[in-house]
C-alpha cells in the first residue's frame, strides 16, 4: 500500500498561489465527489487552510492516480493551469508523508508553531473524509495516528504556550503599530471562525467600539452581541454593502470571508484616506483568496498585511519555542518509527503467510509419501521425523523471515518480500490470511529455528 501527500503550504507557495487552489468549505464536497469518480477505490483527504492546500492518498503501490494526476485534477477543478501552481507543491511518500502529517497536525509546521487550530483542522478533514467516503483503513489509520501524536506533543511539551495562534499574532502586529488600542475602532469584515478567534484577541485591549459585518445579517448580529457580552466591549453590526465606507471611521479592520475575489480595491478605497484625515488604518487581511487588493497598501497611512505578512512575528514566536520544537521533532521520530514498523507488519503479513504456506504443503506432500513407507518404525521413530522435518522448515524460513520482518528496513523489505514472490512463484490468491487447516499441519510451528 502506498500513501501519498502532494500539496504546498505558506514556505514554498505565496498566498497568490495558496489562494488558487484552496478549497472552501463549500466546495470540500464537490470535490470529493469529482475526485472519487474519476479515481475510485483510492482513500483519499483534502486539508484545506489559509496556509496550506493538500492532499493525501492511500492506493495500492502502481496504482493511479500518479501526481501528475492529482496535479492535473486540481487544475481542471479550479480552472487553472497547473503551471501556475505545481512550482510551489511539494510530494512526500510512505514514511515521508506520514512524518509530514505528524508534524502538521502537531503544528510543527504551522507558521505560528504550537497553534492549537491545526488539529481541529486535520480531525475535520479526516471526518470530512470519512463523510464523503473517501477514507479506508490505511488513511483513517494514518490520520488517527497523527493525532495521538499531536495529542501527546501538546501534553508533554510547551509547544502551545504563548501566542501561538494567527489571531494572538494578529493583536500583537496591532500592538506594534498602536500604542493603545482602547481609543481605537476595529471593524471586523467576516464572522467566521477565524474571525472570531482573531477578534477574541485583539478585544482584550479594549477597544473603543467593534463593528461588525457579514453577508448574512444575522450572523453578524449574534456574533457582535456574544463578544460584547463576553468581552465587555461597546459592539454593533454594520450592513455588509456599507462597511467599505465605514472604514473612514475606523482604525483597525480585519478581513476574512470566504469571496474569492477582493471585496476593497484602489478604485473603491481611493476617498477613504482623505475623509479619515491621512490617520493611520491598520487592515489585516486573514483571507485565502485575500479579500484586500495588495495595491490598496500602497494608499497614504495604510498599514496591510496579508496572511504572509504575519510570518514576521511567529519568527520570533518561534525563538521562544525551540526547546518544545525540539522535543515534540522527537516524539515525531519515535512515531514515525512506530508507524512505519505497523505498517511493514501489515503490509508483509500476507507474504509471510503465504510463503510459510508453501514450505508447509511441500513438507506435508513429502512427509505424507514416507509414512506409509516406514510400515516397521514406531510411533516414536515417526515423531522424530515429523520434528526433524519441522526443524528443516523453521531453519529455511528463518532467515527470510528475519529479513521481511526485522533486519530491513521498510523500502529494503519490500524489495526482499518482490523477489521472494517472483522467486517462488506465489499467486495473488495465496496472500490471504492463514486458515485454520493450514495452522493445524504437523509441521506448523514457531519459525525461529527451534523445534
Amino acid at each position: 500500500m502506498r500513501t501519498l501527500v502532494i500539496g504546498c503550504n505558506h514556505r514554498t507557495a505565496p498566498v497568490r498561489t495558496r489562494e488558487r487552489i484552496a478549497l472552501s468549505a463549500e466546495a470540500l464536497p464537490r470535490a470529493a465527489r469529482e475526485f472519487r469518480a474519476r479515481f475510485p477505490g483510492v482513500q483519499f483527504a483534502f486539508l484545506s487552510t489559509c496556509n496550506r492546500m493538500e492532499v493525501y492518498l492511500a492506493a495500492p503501490s502502481g496504482a493511479t492516480p500518479r501526481i501528475a494526476e492529482v496535479i492535473a485534477f486540481l487544475g481542471e477543478f479550479h480552472g487553472v493551469e497547473p503551471e501556475a501552481f505545481a512550482a510551489g507543491l511539494y510530494t512526500h511518500e510512505d514514511v515521508a508523508a506520514a512524518r509530514h502529517l505528524f508534524r502538521v497536525a502537531s503544528s510543527l509546521d504551522s507558521m505560528v508553531v504550537g497553534e492549537s487550530q491545526i488539529l481541529a483542522q486535520v480531525k475535520s478533514a479526516l471526518e470530512q473524509a470519512r463523510a464523503t467516503g473517501s477514507a479506508g483503513p490505511e488513511l483513517e489509520g494514518l490520520f488517527e495516528h497523527a493525532l495521538a501524536v499531536a495529542r501527546d506533543i501538546h501534553a508533554r511539551t510547551g509547544l502551545s504556550a504563548g501566542k501561538v495562534s494567527v489571531g494572538s499574532v494578529a493583536a500583537d502586529l496591532a500592538g506594534r503599530i498602536f500604542s493603545r488600542l482602547d481609543d481605537k475602532r476595529v471593524l471586523m469584515v467576516g464572522a467566521g471562525e477565524m474571525a472570531e478567534t482573531t477578534l477574541s484577541h485583539l478585544l482584550a485591549g479594549r477597544p473603543k467600539h467593534l463593528w461588525v459585518t457579514n453577508r448574512t445579517p444575522a450572523t453578524a448580529e449574534e456574533l457582535a452581541e456574544r463578544l460584547a457580552r463576553t468581552h465587555g466591549v461597546a459592539a454593533s453590526t454594520v450592513p455588509f454593502d456599507e462597511w467599505v465606507t465605514r472604514l473612514a471611521e475606523a482604525d483597525i479592520a480585519v478581513t476574512s470571508t470566504a469571496s474569492r475575489e477582493p471585496l476593497l480595491t484602489p478604485a473603491g478605497f481611493a476617498a477613504i484616506p482623505r475623509r479619515r484625515g491621512y490617520r493611520s488604518l491598520l487592515i489585516i487581511d486573514i483571507a485565502v483568496p485575500r479579500n484586500v487588493d495588495p495595491a490598496v497598501g500602497a494608499q497614504a497611512g495604510v498599514f496591510l498585511y496579508n496572511i504572509d505578512d504575519l510570518q514576521e512575528v511567529t519568527e520570533r514566536n518561534l525563538a521562544q519555542r525551540r526547546e518544545a520544537v525540539a522535543a515534540g521533532e522527537a516524539i515525531v521520530e519515535t512515531a514515525v518509527i512506530e508507524y512505519a514498523g505497523r505498517c511493514l507488519r501489515r503490509d508483509l503479513s500476507p507474504m509471510i503467510i503465504a510463503l510459510r504456506r508453501r514450505f508447509q504443503v511441500v513438507a506435508d506432500e513429502e512427509l505424507a509419501r514416507l509414512i506409509p513407507k516406514l510400515k516397521e518404525a514406531s510411533g516414536h521413530d515417526r515423531r522424530l521425523i515429523e520434528q526433524m522435518l519441522h526443524r528443516v522448515l523453521a531453519k529455511l524460513l528463518h532467515g527470510p523471515m528475519s529479513l521481511l520482518g526485522e533486519q530491513a528496513d521498510p523500502g529494503t523489505a519490500t524489495v526482499y518480500a518482490d523477489a521472494l514472490r517472483r522467486l517462488f512463484g506465489l499467486q495473488d490468491d495465496e496472500l490471504e490470511e492463514e486458515d485454520h487447516d493450514t495452522a493445524n499441519s504437523p509441521v506448523h510451528g514457531g519459525l525461529d529455528g527451534r523445534a
